[in-house]
């Protein structure tokens, strides 16, 4: 074994001769960029080598990428802030319902009768006699028997029931029915956000999120189906990833509010369709192998203990219900946040996330689709991408020859987040720097354009032609940031599969663009896009302002929905079964559409 140690964290672990440096972070619980998942393809997974044995080649100036260079010896290795993956903002809220409140879980108090010589009934008896007034049939697990004699005598027979419709999950000493709680996840291919939620109430108690730690395997659902099938241990390694991740979420909610994790009885999760089936340890590799069939579509549930989360070990966990390969339970908890499907008006839902879930319709029909659309917007793919975490440019202006930028958390400029892509590209369109079929135009092809950006169009030795968003001397990584040629193809490629997907569910449903009546934009990206610059780009349909309504993580939305109404996950189920998936992979008319969508709208 060899010793590596990383700097500036201190940490130091031991691995095998020959190991990459990006496995070797992955031991270390470093999280690192690398939106192909450690392919050797994005190049963001830049580190320097202090000292050391090792193998690999330098990529750009002083260093190397983390997952071709592998160490022979004890090595000292830096990670530079270009590199790191920083706290990620995150989108928790989403819209508020009115919702009557009937959750799974409830808590009945009772005095049991205590035993004597004249009633030598058994306990479990005892307290099936006792709550059989309250729940029809009582059942009882094995590990709920197992408390009984002690609960039973230490409380002196004053015992809380917690009850999972019939079942009766466990029982505690005294009066505990005011402390009844319950948790939903929102499982995102890039971020998880947990909510604590009172049960009794229905009111949200705390809320906490993490970057889901499976991106250091990739930022796309592709690259993680991928290690289940390269890596014999790739299902374990994602699925512990995000257990620990959503126990450490249960921790933070714990420690905010000081409630117990044992007072958590119920988890309902949600996420798309690998997400789910990660979470579950479902292997999920047949989803990228044609013809893209998942295991399971239904509500999945289960033990908390089986799964290993952190809750009251006799709690239940349960998934939301899948539509299709690539449209998960997230889209149905949109579909349920938004009351899409209980009303006569015709909506168009968009979730722009690392995928692109498109759902059209109202309470007759619905029609859903993905799009794989989201890594451009995420900083997948582009040059300077990066997520939406402090030092990305999220604003841009260019006005009179000036570009002004604004980054997240005001710090020295060190890329482009989906938001900052989408107003660099805009601007540049709006001016005539970029034409009509997305290309970069030349100094010289530009006549009416302030010779200042003029000189920001510049022959890149690596990246070809680029316009520069921030100088050197602005810069936060001692370059300058670039929007490239290559940047605006990717940003094509995803609003093109955007649009031909809204196109082809409006063919499918026979509907104009008159006909629909709202466009509902879910998810982080676009709570904070402008809609007016991204349909100036052809990212969003040119509906009116009033037409358009922001709301927030309806997914997460959804899975507290369901967590909080027994009616609400009827409702899930129904959704998951009248929702028509529509494979565009398939569709006749999808390829003609995203070659249309693929230019920019007139100015």
């Amino acid at each position: 074994m060899i010793k590596v140690r990383f700097e500036p964290d201190g940490k130091v672990v031991e691995i095998n001769p020959g190991t990459t440096i990006y496995e070797a972070l992955n031991k270390a619980g470093i999280p690192i960029r690398s939106d192909c998942g450690g392919r050797g393809m994005c190049m963001k997974c830049l580190v320097k080598i202090i000292d050391g044995k090792f193998e690999g080649e330098k990529v750009d100036g002083d260093y190397y990428l983390a997952c071709k260079t592998r160490l022979m010896g004890d090595s000292t290795v830096e990670i530079p802030e270009i590199s790191r993956t920083g706290e990620q903002r995150i989108l928790t809220e989403g819209i508020t319902l009115e919702l009557k409140i009937n959750p799974r879980i409830k808590k009945y108090f009772s005095s049991i009768p205590e035993p004597t010589l004249e009633d030598q009934r058994f306990d479990v008896d005892r307290i099936i006699t006792e709550f059989s007034g309250i729940v029809q049939k009582p059942k009882l697990n094995h590990n709920t028997i197992r408390n009984i004699p002690n609960t039973l005598r230490e409380s002196k027979y004053k015992i809380t029931g917690v009850f999972s419709e019939e079942e009766l999950l466990d029982i505690e000493a005294g009066n505990t029915t005011s402390t009844t709680y319950g948790l939903a996840v929102d499982i995102g291919t890039t971020t998880v956000v947990g909510y604590l939620m009172d049960l009794n109430t229905g009111e949200q108690i705390a809320v906490a999120s993490k970057t889901n730690p499976q991106t250091s395997y990739g930022d796309d659902v592709i690259s993680r189906i991928n290690l289940t099938i390269t890596n014999k241990d790739g299902i374990n390694i994602l699925h512990e990833a995000i257990i620990d991740c959503i126990n450490g979420i249960i921790k933070e909610l714990c420690l905010k509010t000081g409630v117990k994790k044992n007072h958590i009885y119920e988890a309902v999760f949600t996420g798309n369709t690998t997400m789910t089936h990660l979470f579950l340890k479902i292997n999920p590799k047949f989803l990228a192998l044609n013809p893209y069939v998942g295991v399971v579509r239904e509500e999945v549930s289960g033990r908390a203990e089986d799964i290993g989360l952190d809750i009251n070990p006799n709690g239940i966990f349960r998934s939301m219900p899948n539509i299709g390969g690539f449209v998960g339970g997230d889209t149905v908890g949109v579909i349920l946040a938004s009351s899409l499907y209980r009303e006569e008006k015709i909506r168009f839902a968009i979730d722009i996330g690392t995928n692109g879930e498109l759902v059209l319709g109202n309470n007759k029909r619905i029609f859903a689709c993905s799009t794989a659309a989201g890594p451009a917007f995420e900083g997948a793919r582009i040059t300077f991408g990066m997520r939406a975490t402090e030092g990305a440019i999220e604003k841009i202006e260019i006005n009179n020859g000036s570009v002004t930028y604004k980054t997240i958390g005001d710090k020295p400029p060190v890329g482009l987040c989906g938001t900052g892509l989408i107003e660099a590209i805009a601007e540049l369109r709006k001016i005539g720097i970029i034409d009509y079929k997305g290309r970069i135009l030349r100094p010289d092809e530009l006549h009416s354009i302030h010779d200042e950006l003029k000189a920001r169009i510049i022959e890149h030795p690596k990246y070809g032609l680029c316009f520069i968003i921030a100088k050197k001397e602005e810069s936060g990584r001692e370059e300058e940031i670039l929007l490239t040629q290559k940047d605006v193809r990717e940003t094509q490629l995803a609003k093109g599969a955007i649009m031909a997907g809204f196109n082809i569910l409006k063919k499918k449903l026979g509907l104009l663009d008159k006909d629909i009546d709202e466009i509902l934009i879910a998810g982080a990206f676009g709570n904070y896009i402008d809609p007016k610059k991204a349909r100036s780009i052809g990212l969003l349909p040119d509906f009116p302002d009033e037409k358009m309504r922001f709301i927030g993580n309806a997914a997460g939305t959804g899975a507290k929905i369901v967590l909080l109404s027994e009616e609400a996950r009827r409702d899930a189920a129904r959704i998951s079964g009248i929702t028509k998936h529509i494979e565009l992979a398939v569709s006749q008319d999808f390829y003609k559409e995203f070659s249309d969508a693929m230019y920019f709208p007139d100015i």
